[in-house]
């Protein structure tokens, strides 16, 4: 017998669920075989956050917009599946993270009347540094829905690395935005070629926050004009943007605390920070996938 627990999540709390040995197969929720799924690459299609909710409007359509534009490239890669007596899989290792595509200009693709920009990419890739390893196992007993075995990190990251859309020089790894307490729910459809309605927290850390700082203006357009000597001051984000990146940059930490809100999570290791969680969306991409992690994605596949 498995005893599968639950993650937090916007609904009724469920119980712990023990798994029989045997359900008659793996093909009441969906039908989908290990060699299926191997090696297939998932990119995010829609990132709805609902906390912090004071910004979650601000936020959403920032990010769905740069989703939409393929500005911001989430992608999960499925490198080993184990086949489940109970459950589709016993478990799922992935790699995820921040991604680019091919062509790496202009910003905002133009496709043809009516198409999706994302018709015109012609490979995506992996940035070279910024992806991450999961191990999912069953989620409350169902068939095609996941849960990342232990907390992990994820960076967020807009742009190639040699020209980011968020400007946090001082965030390691530079120019990205850091989640930690990193939980996910991932549900596949029924043949497992899509993500739908899953679900991820984390937190980002008050001073990771602060360090982030955002365009103001239409993607790739922010000019970069960092000035010498350059220092951060807690007390003036406003101040530490405009010196550290340029006049058209905000600080995301300002942003939240203009709004009041307090810090709502603690790291591993006792850091502060913003409480983020929310929905989201994917769909298979395998076929415009380059296995090679580079920094613009625009080195050849071997």
């Amino acid at each position: 017998m498995l005893a599968i627990a639950c993650v937090r999540v916007e609904e009724p709390p469920c119980p712990s669920v023990e798994l029989p040995e045997s359900q008659g197969g793996n093909d009441r929720y969906c039908q989908c075989d290990p060699a299926a799924i191997t090696g297939r690459v998932f990119r995010f299609t829609r990132l709805e956050i609902d906390e912090p909710d004071a910004s979650a409007s601000i936020l959403n359509t920032m990010w769905q917009g740069d989703i939409e534009n393929n500005i911001l490239n989430v992608l999960v890669r499925v490198d080993k599946a184990i086949p489940g007596s109970t459950t589709a899989f016993d478990s799922l290792t992935l790699t995820a993270g921040p991604g680019w595509r091919d062509p790496k200009q202009p910003w905002e693709l133009h496709a043809a009347s009516g198409d999706p920009p994302a018709s015109v990419v012609k490979t995506y890739c992996l940035l070279k540094g910024l992806s991450i390893p999961l191990t999912l196992l069953p989620y409350h007993g169902e068939q095609c829905v996941f849960k990342n075995a232990e907390d992990a990190s994820l960076y967020f990251h807009s742009g190639p690395r040699d020209w980011p859309m968020t400007c946090a020089p001082d965030n390691n790894p530079p120019n990205n935005i850091p989640v930690s307490n990193l939980k996910l729910r991932l549900s596949f459809n029924r043949d497992c070629t899509e993500v739908r309605d899953s679900f991820l927290e984390g937190c980002i850390t008050q001073e990771a926050a602060d360090h982030i700082c955002m365009c103001t203006k239409a993607p790739g357009t922010c000019p970069r004009q960092s000035k010498p000597g350059y220092a951060f001051d807690q007390k003036d984000l406003v101040a530490y943007c405009h010196d550290a990146c340029g006049q058209d940059f905000i600080s995301f930490g300002g942003l939240v605390r203009s709004f009041g809100l307090p810090p709502s999570c603690l790291t591993p290791d006792g850091k502060p920070g913003y409480a983020v969680q929310g929905f989201f969306d994917a769909v298979a991409i395998t076929d415009q996938f380059n296995p090679v992690s580079s920094d613009d994605c625009t080195e050849a596949a071997p």
